[in-house]
C-alpha cells in the first residue's frame, strides 16, 4: 500500500485531545465557596477592631487598656492551632475537611452571636472572654480552611488559589467595614453590640452551599480533571502515591523544618503589623484626624481595595518566580507603606493614597507563606504545617499591648508622637521578616529555585520531596 493509499483516521479513530494546564472547573467551583467560607471567619474577628472606638468610649479605656484587651482577643486565635492541626488531619483530607472545619466554625459563629446580647456583656472582661473563644475557634478554622483550598486546587496553582482564598480577607472583611459602618450609622454607636447579632448570619447560607458542594464524588472529579489537565493532584507524595495520613511525628518534624518554622516566624511578624494597623489607624483617624467613629470604621478598610489585588497578584508571581523573592519584595513594600501611614491624617485624599499603597502589600504576605509550608509538608501533614504557621501567626497578636504602650508613652490617644513610635516599631518588624525569609529558606518553585542560596540545606527542608519539578 502507498502512502496515498492509507486510510485517513476517522472522527473515532482520531486520539482525544488533552487539554493542557487548564484549572478544572471543579476547583474552581471550590475557590468560590471556600472564599465565603474564610471571609465569614474573617469578618466574625475583624469587626471587634472596627467597633473598638465605641467600646473605648463605653468601657472608659486607657491606651495600654484598649492594648491589653485587643492583645489577649488576637493573640487567643492561636490557642486551639496546634492542638487543632493533627485532628483535622486524621478526620480526613480534601473534601472531607469539611466535618471538622464545621464544628470550629459553629464555635466561632456562636460566639459572636453571644457577643451581640447585651445582658452578657455588661463589662468589658465579659466581652473579651467571649471574643477569646470565638477567635480559638476562629483560628483553628483558618488553619483548616487554608489547607481546604490547598487540597482542592492543582498543586501547580497553589498561589494563586490561596491568594484569591486570602483576598477574603481583605475584600470580605471590607464589605464587613461597610456593613459595621452602616449598622453604627443607623443604630447609633451606643448599639455596637448589633454588629455582632447581624454580620455573623451571612454563614448560615454559605456553610449550607459549601457543604452541598464538598462531596467525595466531586472530588474525584476534580482529581480526574487534574490529572486530565496534565496537572498534579495535591494529595500524592514525591513517589507519585497518594498518602492521606502522616507518619508518626510529624509535628515534631515540622518544626523542626525551617521552610515550616521560618515563615510562621514571618506570618507571626505579618500579623503583628496587620494588628497593629487594624489596631493603630482607627484610632489615629478619629483622635488625630477628627473623624467620627462611624467614618474611622469606614476609612478603616480602603486599603481592603489592593489588599485583595496584592494577595492574588503576589500569590500568581510566587507561582512563576518563587515564594522567597515574593515576600522579600512585599515585606519591604510593606514597610515603605507603613511608614508613609503617618501621612494618613493630613486630609482624606492622603488617607485613601497611603492605603491604596500600603494594601498591595498587606494581606499579600499570607496566602504566599500558607503556600510556603504547604509546599514543605511532608505527604498527610499539611493541616499540621498550616496550623503551625497559624499559631505563630496569631501570637503576633501582641502588638496592640506593644502599641497602646508606645501611643501612651507619647502622650496619649490624642497625641501623634505615640502613634509615630507604634509605626516605627512596625517599619523595623517587617525588614526583620524580609531577611530571615531570605537567609533561612529554601525556594520550593519558580523559576528560581535551583539558584538559591540560603544559609539552610534543601534536606532540612524537603525541597522537592512532594513538589512538581521545574
Amino acid at each position: 500500500m502507498t502512502q496515498m493509499d492509507e486510510p485517513v483516521a476517522g472522527p473515532e479513530q482520531r486520539p482525544p485531545k488533552r487539554r493542557r494546564f487548564r484549572t478544572p472547573p471543579t476547583a474552581i467551583g471550590a475557590l468560590c465557596f471556600l472564599w465565603l467560607v474564610y471571609g465569614m471567619n474573617a469578618n466574625t474577628r475583624q469587626i471587634f477592631y472596627y467597633v473598638l472606638p465605641p467600646i473605648v468610649q463605653e468601657f472608659k479605656l486607657s491606651p495600654e487598656g484598649a492594648g491589653v484587651i485587643s492583645t489577649i482577643v488576637t493573640v487567643s486565635v492561636a490557642v486551639l492551632a496546634i492542638p487543632a492541626g493533627p485532628w483535622f488531619d486524621r478526620g480526613g483530607h480534601g473534601w472531607a475537611r469539611k466535618y471538622r472545619n464545621a464544628i470550629v466554625a459553629a464555635g466561632y459563629f456562636l460566639f459572636s452571636i453571644l457577643t451581640g446580647i447585651k445582658g452578657l456583656t455588661m463589662t468589658i472582661w465579659n466581652v473579651v472572654v467571649l471574643q477569646s473563644i470565638k477567635n480559638a475557634f476562629g483560628g483553628a478554622g483558618e488553619a483548616v480552611e487554608v489547607t481546604s483550598m490547598a487540597e482542592w486546587y492543582p498543586v501547580e496553582k497553589r498561589g494563586l488559589a490561596l491568594g484569591i482564598e486570602h483576598a477574603a480577607y481583605p475584600w470580605g472583611t471590607g464589605l464587613g467595614a461597610l456593613a459595621t459602618s452602616a449598622i453604627l450609622a443607623a443604630f447609633g454607636p451606643a448599639n455596637w453590640r448589633y454588629v455582632f447579632l447581624i454580620i455573623p448570619l451571612a454563614m448560615i447560607p454559605i456553610w449550607i452551599g459549601w457543604w452541598w458542594y464538598s462531596t467525595a464524588q466531586r472530588y474525584r472529579r476534580f482529581e480526574r480533571d487534574t490529572e486530565a489537565a496534565g496537572l498534579t493532584k495535591p494529595l500524592h507524595s514525591g513517589a507519585g502515591e497518594e498518602q492521606h495520613r502522616a507518619e508518626p511525628g510529624a509535628l515534631r518534624r515540622s518544626l523542626a523544618n525551617p521552610n515550616i518554622l521560618v515563615p510562621a516566624l514571618a506570618s507571626m511578624c505579618g500579623i503583628m503589623i496587620y494588628t497593629g494597623i487594624s489596631f493603630w489607624l482607627p484610632q489615629y483617624i478619629a483622635f488625630i484626624g477628627g473623624l467620627s467613629f462611624a467614618q474611622a470604621a469606614a476609612y478603616s478598610a480602603v486599603f481592603t481595595i489592593t489588599g485583595g489585588i496584592g494577595q492574588i497578584f503576589w500569590g500568581i508571581v510566587s507561582d512563576y518566580i518563587g515564594r522567597k523573592p515574593s515576600l522579600v519584595i512585599a515585606f519591604v513594600w510593606l514597610a515603605i507603606g507603613l511608614y508613609l501611614l503617618r501621612y494618613s491624617s493630613v486630609s482624606i485624599g492622603v488617607l485613601i493614597f497611603v492605603q491604596l499603597f500600603a494594601g498591595l502589600a498587606t494581606n499579600a504576605i499570607f496566602p504566599v507563606l500558607y503556600a510556603f509550608g504547604s509546599d514543605s509538608a511532608e505527604p498527610g501533614a499539611m493541616g499540621t504545617a498550616n496550623s503551625i504557621l497559624l499559631f505563630f501567626l496569631y501570637i503576633g497578636g501582641v502588638s496592640p499591648l506593644i502599641l497602646g504602650f508606645l501611643i501612651a508613652v507619647g502622650g496619649g490617644f490624642k497625641h501623634a508622637a505615640g502613634y509615630y513610635y507604634g509605626l516605627y516599631f512596625m517599619v523595623a518588624v517587617a525588614l526583620v521578616s524580609a531577611i530571615i525569609i531570605a537567609l533561612f529558606t529554601r525556594e520550593t518553585v519558580g523559576r528560581f529555585k535551583d539558584r538559591d542560596r540560603a544559609l539552610v540545606s534543601r534536606e532540612r527542608t524537603r525541597v522537592g520531596a512532594g513538589m512538581p519539578q521545574g
